[in-house]
């Protein structure tokens, strides 16, 4: 009987200590997993808020959006459209294109959009903004030829 006993403590002992399968995950660790699973996303609908203007990278102004002319921006996997509500006028403002992230750089590429969109795609079928993505807020910023924030247009997630 005690060598039972003896032989199952050992066991136990010896299974218990060794740690080399599993190993603790540091702090660090566990907040880069963290990240990995909740990372942000630009798919869903999302609506214009408000616009910053830019001054020297830093912002000097801002300007609610008008209820009046809601713009709203959809996102799919890869993906976007937007379309501006204007009183006089429903369909006359919107695109539809693809768009990529890399870093934070939100690239669009519009493939088609309303008779104004066509008229500004003969000049410039790309566009590129620093991306600021929180989980229900995103920021798009326009640089200049420097890198210079110029304005952006801030937009709060719906779903």
């Amino acid at each position: 009987m005690k060598t039972k006993v003896l032989i199952s403590t050992l066991l136990l002992l010896c299974f218990s200590c060794n740690n080399t399968k599993y190993k603790q995950p540091n702090e660090e660790e566990l907040t880069e997993s963290k990240s990995i699973f909740k990372k942000e996303s630009l798919q869903g609908a999302w609506q214009l808020v408000s616009y910053y203007n830019y001054v020297n990278d830093q912002i000097k102004d801002s300007t609610v959006s008008d209820s009046k002319q809601k713009q709203i921006k959809l996102y799919t996997d890869g993906k976007f459209m937007w379309s501006k509500k204007r009183p006089a006028d429903s369909t006359e403002w919107f695109a539809f294109g693809n768009y990529n992230i890399n870093d934070n750089i939100l690239t669009e590429n519009v493939e088609y959009g309303s008779l104004t969109m066509d008229n500004i795609m003969k000049l410039r079928k790309t566009f590129e903004y620093e991306l600021i993505l929180s989980e229900n807020r995103f920021n798009q910023i326009e640089l200049d030829e420097n890198g210079s924030r110029i304005y952006s247009e801030n937009y709060i997630k719906l779903e």
